[in-house]
């Protein structure tokens, strides 16, 4: 599976040529700073949070 971000680039790069705001030599920071206007993370699910849990560090005394 590709990389979201990424797709997500070439995504708004092909929009931006379809619209006329991108020329070939403008740069990809103008891309990504449009993309990064309209990207949405994903993988949250609803009612399913990750716990984190805790480890407990050994001191060193326990060690020896």
């Amino acid at each position: 599976m590709a990389n979201a971000w990424l797709t997500h680039v070439k995504k708004t790069m092909s929009e931006m040529k379809h619209r006329g705001t991108y020329k070939k030599g403008d740069g990809l920071r103008k891309v990504i700073m449009e993309a990064k206007k309209t990207y949405k993370k994903h993988g949250h699910v609803e009612g399913k949070s990750k716990q984190h849990t805790r480890r407990r560090r050994r001191s060193r005394r326990s060690l020896f």
